[in-house]
C-alpha cells in the first residue's frame, strides 16, 4: 500500500496531542489516533515502531511551548524557571502529562531544553560529570512532581493521607506549613531545595 501523503510523524503527533487534550489519556490508542487522522491504524506503524514511540513524540511536542532559558538570567533562576515551565506545559496537555512524567522527552524539544539546562549548570561552575548528575536530579524532580500533580488532579486519597500523617509527626503544624501534595507550591519548594543543593555543591569546589 502506498504511503498516505499527508501522514508525517509530526502530523500524527499533533493529531494525537489534540485527541488527548480533548478526551484524555485513555483515548490515545493507535485505533483512536488513526480515526482522528482518517487512516488505517497500520499506517501509523510506518512512522512509529509502536504506541510508546508515538507517545514519546507526542510528549516531546507538548514541550514545544517551553521557552529556551534566558542566558541573561542568573543560572539558578534559569533552572527554577525551566522546571516550572515544563510542569506547566505538560499539565496543559492532560492526555500526555503522565507520559511526560514517566518517560522524559528526548526528542527535538527535550534536547533543546536540555541544552539550556547544561549551559546553566556549566555557568554554575560544575564539571561536565557533575552537570550530568545534577541534570539527572532535576529531571527526576520534575518527573516526580509532575506525576504527583497528575495523581492529585484525580484525587488520589493516598497522597492526601501522606500529608496528614507527615503533618501529625510535627508539633502543632500551622496550615501554612503544609503544601498540598502535587501542588505548584510544593513543586516550587522542592525545586528550590534542589537548586540550593546544586549551588552548595558548586561553591564547595576549589
Amino acid at each position: 500500500m502506498a504511503r498516505t501523503p499527508f501522514l508525517t510523524p509530526s502530523a500524527i503527533a499533533a493529531a494525537a496531542l489534540r485527541l488527548g487534550d480533548r478526551e484524555g489519556a485513555d483515548a490515545m490508542t493507535m485505533r483512536r489516533i488513526a480515526a482522528e487522522l482518517g487512516c488505517d491504524p497500520m499506517a501509523l506503524y510506518r512512522h512509529f515502531a509502536d504506541r510508546t514511540a508515538l507517545l514519546d513524540a507526542v510528549a516531546d511536542l507538548a514541550l514545544a511551548t517551553v521557552p529556551a532559558p534566558d542566558p541573561q538570567q542568573p543560572w539558578d533562576e534559569r533552572l527554577r524557571r525551566v522546571a516550572d515551565d515544563i510542569r506547566s506545559a505538560a499539565l496543559a496537555h492532560p492526555g500526555i502529562a503522565f507520559h511526560v512524567a514517566a518517560r522524559p522527552p528526548l526528542g527535538e524539544q527535550g534536547q533543546r531544553i536540555a541544552a539550556g539546562v547544561f549551559a546553566a549548570l556549566a555557568e554554575a561552575g560544575l564539571t561536565p560529570g557533575e552537570a550530568i548528575r545534577a541534570a539527572q536530579a532535576l529531571v527526576a524532580t520534575i518527573a516526580a512532581g509532575l506525576a504527583m500533580a497528575v495523581r492529585a488532579g484525580t484525587r488520589d486519597e493516598r497522597w492526601h493521607q501522606v500529608s496528614d500523617v507527615l503533618g501529625g509527626l510535627t508539633s502543632a503544624p500551622t496550615e501554612g506549613d503544609l503544601h498540598t501534595v502535587g501542588s505548584e507550591e510544593q513543586f516550587g519548594y522542592t525545586v528550590r531545595l534542589l537548586v540550593a543543593g546544586i549551588m552548595a555543591e558548586a561553591e564547595s569546589r576549589p
